[in-house]
């Protein structure tokens, strides 16, 4: 079974860093993660086909793929604008683990 997520993003992403803590967290839970620029065409190429949402793009955009299929995953943001990491893992795992 491949699993991977995938993280898109930008240098001026306010969340950059939580990104990058969920990255390392999905990594030593064995789930590859990469994190993306939108300049990368492959990126840009999965935000038009899966992240476009009443015609926003939300940045970051976070993917898991796994056997070939493909879901954009939705965050919380704090008050204090801060990314949810503890609750995105859980459901990325829930996501990665599923027998779907």
């Amino acid at each position: 079974m491949i699993r991977k997520v995938i993280v898109i993003t930008k240098e001026w992403d306010y969340l950059r860093s939580d990104l990058e803590l969920l990255c390392e967290r999905l990594i030593k839970s064995n789930v590859e993660c990469e994190m993306r620029d939108l300049d990368d065409t492959e990126s840009r190429q999965l935000v038009i086909r899966y992240g476009i949402e009443n015609g926003i793009v939300r940045i970051p955009q976070i993917y898991v793929i796994k056997d070939g299929n493909i879901k954009r995953m939705h965050y919380e943001v704090t008050r204090d604008v801060r990314l949810n990491v503890d609750s995105l893992i859980i459901n990325i795992m829930n996501e990665v683990c599923s027998r779907e």
